[in-house]
């Protein structure tokens, strides 16, 4: 960027009284300050509204680092408040925290009826998690509130101005979102969408990936809901359109030269899908079915037999 000759400037300062000279300095001064204006501005940010209520806080990629990497690896599908059955399978595993590592694929919450003590029981045991839609949904909501809360603003009256719905109180997410204390919140809140494990050449996200987009540029809100990719190329969360993602990420890694390895849930409607390059580990517990664990070193699936807690 060209600026301005101060030194020059300021030997000439005894003509800046000729209103030339002032011109001539104006045309100058002008155009750089206004180059360094834009320059800043394209750096830092100046918005003066630092949060936003409607928007959650996230972590796009978080690496799994050793020694918790060196330990036996073992994946649970979506528990989605099935307490009883989660401590059921981790007795089933026979889970040691000395050895054992957890990691879970998202959806801890909501549709079960003991959410937070999910919650509470996988951050006690220093789990690994990634984030799912419903618990995104469910921090969404403790966001709001608690905005609302602090800056007393009726609730009323930022539903309408923000044209959202009246769900965020009496949902079963704004319910949820009331329950949880601080530390289950920020438990929540540092679920990354994206865990990588480099020393299996593993990724583990809820929902999916696209196979010909790299990470940094996929969006979160995909990978969070994702089961197909359409005829164009974009993901949906429709099991009609399209065929399902794990299909065209199997056919990238089979001609990669460095393939990797995607674990995920939320697709309970397909239910467990094993295939080379990708492990699909909901299998529908908070539908009656089971809650399913994969142990990594073993390639082996051991699950437990849920309750129906669905309507």
């Amino acid at each position: 960027m060209k600026g301005v000759n101060y030194q020059r400037l300021n030997n000439r300062k005894k003509h800046f009284c000729n209103l030339q000279n002032v011109k001539l300095t104006l045309l100058i001064l002008i155009p750089s300050l206004t180059l360094c204006v834009l320059f800043l501005g394209s750096s830092f940010s100046f918005n003066t509204h630092n949060f936003d209520p409607l928007n959650v806080n996230y972590t796009l990629i978080n690496k799994l680092e050793p020694p918790l990497s060196q330990k036996n690896l073992i994946f649970i599908g979506d528990v989605h408040g099935s307490y009883d059955e989660l401590l059921m399978l981790i007795n089933k595993i026979n889970y040691d925290p000395l050895k054992d590592h957890l990691i879970f694929v998202g959806d801890l919450i909501a549709k079960g009826p003991k959410s937070t003590e999910v919650v509470q029981l996988i951050r006690s045991l220093g789990a690994s998690c990634v984030r799912g839609n419903h618990d995104d949904k469910v921090l969404q909501f403790k966001n709001i509130l608690d905005f609302l809360d602090s800056q007393k603003i009726p609730l009323d009256e930022f539903i309408k101005k923000h044209d959202i719905s009246k769900d965020i109180v009496n949902s079963e997410h704004g319910l949820l979102a009331k329950e949880l204390d601080m530390e289950l919140y920020n438990f929540l809140l540092s679920c990354p969408i994206i865990l990588d494990i480099p020393e299996y050449d593993l990724y583990v996200v809820h929902a999916g990936l696209l196979p010909d987009v790299p990470l940094f540029e996929q969006d979160p809100s995909d990978i969070m809901t994702m089961r197909n990719i359409m005829k164009n190329g974009k993901p949906t969360s429709q099991k009609d359109e399209g065929h399902a993602w794990s299909k065209y990420w199997n056919a990238a890694q089979e001609k990669s030269s460095s393939p990797k390895t995607v674990i995920y849930g939320h697709d309970a409607a397909r239910g467990l899908k094993i295939k080379p390059y990708s492990f699909g580990l909901d299998s529908r517990c908070v539908h009656g079915g089971e809650l399913s664990a994969l142990i990594w070193n073993d390639r082996e699936i051991i699950s437990v037999k849920c309750k129906n807690y669905v309507d």
